[in-house]
């Protein structure tokens, strides 16, 4: 995984939303995204986690910093430009319930990105790939004329990654694709991200306030606090040996399955001094980062 290309590439990125520009939902974060692997963005909502998450597949303006996609800057791109960039960088929402238009069959809906890209020969085409796509995320043939509200909150999920895949994208942003799931089911909707990166090379930024699922799931891991990054580094190190305290805080929240553990265990209160506005992310180990003021 070390030596694999870099297929993201985001320095100094920034986005303001308009009436506040004095505090930047996103402020000046920069990383990489490895080809083929997971990289998982962690931290409480409001965070900065899917602002960043949109901006690399151009759902919202860049408006500071850059990105680049295998080694194009995708920072300004514009009309068809942009257009054969999203063929290549797909979204899962995180609320399968409004992600999916109501009055558009399920066979509609996972072709949506195959009519915009002219990916089917013909008619019959098209409909076979839907079918594969079905297929793959474990949806019946008998589905594809049902609409959204026949199904459950896994399954529109599914239909979700489904539609999500059917550009063929290299690169996918999964924007908290479980926190609306049951428990029961995210396990499942997580396997099949695993298994669908197997089978087609995906890269993927996981965003999510679960840490404990996002180290399942991720190669690398980087921690969001107010718009920054205030610590990053391989899932199993960021996990085992927290040095932020912020970091720290999360990990200590994390429910635990022994109950007399979880009941006696001491939580760790995160209490942000001033001085950490002004810092910088520091190389405290080969491929850890900490933000130190």
């Amino acid at each position: 995984m070390s030596e694999a290309k870099h297929l993201i590439e985001v320095s100094h990125l920034t986005h303001a939303y308009p009436g506040s520009p004095a505090k930047p939902a996103v402020n000046d974060i920069s990383f990489f995204i490895r080809e083929g692997e997971t990289f998982g963005l962690v931290g409480e909502s409001g965070c900065g986690k899917t602002t960043t998450g949109r901006m690399l597949v151009r759902l919202l303006d860049i408006t500071g910093g850059q990105v680049r996609f295998d080694g194009q800057d995708i920072t300004h791109l514009a009309g068809k430009d942009l257009l054969q960039f999203r063929r290549q960088a797909q979204i899962i929402f995180q609320d399968p319930y409004a992600s999916l238009d109501p009055r558009k069959k399920v066979r509609d809906i996972i072709a949506e990105g195959i009519d915009i890209h002219r990916l089917a020969q013909s008619r019959a085409d098209r409909d076979n790939q839907v079918s594969q796509l079905m297929a793959s995320v474990g949806l019946r043939p008998e589905h594809l004329t049902r609409y959204p509200h026949e199904f459950s909150g896994g399954q529109r999920q599914r239909i979700g990654i489904a539609r999500a895949l059917a550009t063929q994208p290299r690169f996918i942003v999964c924007d908290e694709p479980i926190s609306a799931l049951d428990v029961s089911i995210q396990a499942q909707v997580v396997n099949l991200l695993k298994e669908e990166q197997r089978q087609r090379n995906l890269t993927y930024l996981f965003i999510a306030h679960d840490l404990s699922m996002v180290k399942y799931i991720s190669d690398r891991i980087a921690v969001m606090y107010r718009g920054r990054i205030v610590e990053m580094g391989q899932a199993n190190e960021i996990y085992d040996h927290p040095l932020h305290p912020y970091t720290q805080s999360l990990i200590s929240a994390i429910p635990l399955p022994d109950p007399e553990t979880e009941r006696t265990r001491r939580r760790i209160p995160y209490q942000p001094s001033a001085q950490e506005e002004e810092g910088a992310l520091q190389e405290v180990r080969p491929g850890h980062y900490v933000w130190r003021a």
